[in-house]
């Protein structure tokens, strides 16, 4: 492993803005473990997440994942690290919004679909360091680069590149979200 190439990273990381509009820039669908399909929209079901994955997206070394209905990380930081989004297999690319500044339980919106951010962590597996690097694993391990895993409060059809706000704590869910 280089440190100088984490170093790197790290520093690209710490120094990373987030530009709004906030936006679901590519929306990804796993229909069998391993093979990740940008979609033009997808079909997102409360219980479930995106409608065309796979039975078990939700589960981690055979034990289901409560809280991760649909994995999120924002293109900003796939973009420093030099990784494909299909890559990684998370459902939603987003750009415009630091994921890991959301804190447990908060909710964002996406056009119809409402997602609330799960309590649970979305921590870089070794899965993540095989599709990727020793030195990104080792980079995105740190300050919740890795994104945030949601469930889902309100389904619907959605549409890459639909806008992506904040919904203030105070505001019921669902709408006025």
């Amino acid at each position: 492993m280089r440190r100088s190439e984490i170093k790197n990273y790290l520093a690209a990381l710490a120094g990373l803005r987030y530009e709004a509009p906030a936006r679901a820039a590519l929306l990804v669908e796993t229909p069998s473990p391993g093979q990740h399909v940008a979609r033009a929209a997808v079909q997102v079901v409360p219980g479930k997440g995106f409608a065309g994955d796979h039975a078990r997206k939700s589960f981690y070394k055979g034990r289901l994942v409560p809280g991760r209905e649909v994995t999120a990380v924002a293109a900003e930081v796939l973009r420093v690290l030099g990784i494909e989004p299909l890559v990684v297999g998370d459902n939603l690319i987003t750009e415009g919004i630091d994921l890991g500044a959301l804190a447990p339980g908060e909710a964002v919106r996406l056009g119809e679909v409402v997602l609330v951010r799960s309590p649970q962590e979305h921590r870089p597996c070794t899965v993540f360091r095989d599709r990727t690097s020793p030195e990104a694993f080792a980079a995105i391990s740190r300050l919740r680069y890795r994104g945030a895993l949601f469930t889902v409060h309100t389904g619907g059809i959605l549409p890459r590149g639909t806008p992506l706000t904040r919904c203030l704590s105070s505001q019921p869910l669902p709408p006025p979200c």
